[in-house]
């Protein structure tokens, strides 16, 4: 029987997509943690969400943040069948402006769907914050950087609106 653990990582040292070896605190490493932290709580969101258009929206950003996890991971760009791109950012704008007005006041969330889409939102926030380190190193396009920015908007309207 096949065992799920391996004993490689042991050391300290994992791998890229591209078979690069590297340290487990490298920032890629960080960076692909902070992604994998936001889809675990974008799964309670998906799972909790019952209109069906915000569901598709939800799957999408889960399918869009996947390709960013590679492409950052140095996936060969034959792998990414759905990079984030300006189009996804534009859609996803819409979507947040057709959501309303934001409010003007302090927001506490306050019923269990609120509080998962606020934990995305800092989750995301918290991906911002190593992203932009890849971002000014050059390793980064601009409009995944853009995108997750955006991300942050749509989970705050999202539970603002729950």
């Amino acid at each position: 029987m096949g065992k799920l653990y391996t004993g490689n990582g042991d050391s300290g040292l994992t791998k890229d997509f591209a078979g690069n070896e590297l340290k487990k605190d490298d920032l890629i490493i960080q960076v692909n943690g902070k992604i994998d932290s936001l889809q675990s709580a974008l799964d309670m969101c998906i799972f909790l969400c019952v209109n069906e258009e915000h569901r598709k929206i939800l799957n999408e950003v889960q399918k869009k943040l996947w390709q960013v996890a590679g492409e950052v991971a140095n996936c060969d760009r034959d792998c990414l069948i759905w990079p984030v791109t300006d189009s996804d950012l534009q859609n996803l704008e819409e979507f947040i402006d057709s959501l309303g007005e934001p409010p003007n006041k302090f927001v506490r969330f306050e019923n269990e769907k609120a509080i998962w889409f606020n934990e995305c939102r800092v989750r995301c926030r918290d991906l911002e914050r190593e992203l932009v380190k890849l971002l000014g190193a050059g390793k980064l396009r601009g409009e995944i950087f853009k995108y997750v920015n955006r991300l942050s908007s749509l989970f705050f309207i999202l539970g603002y609106k729950s």
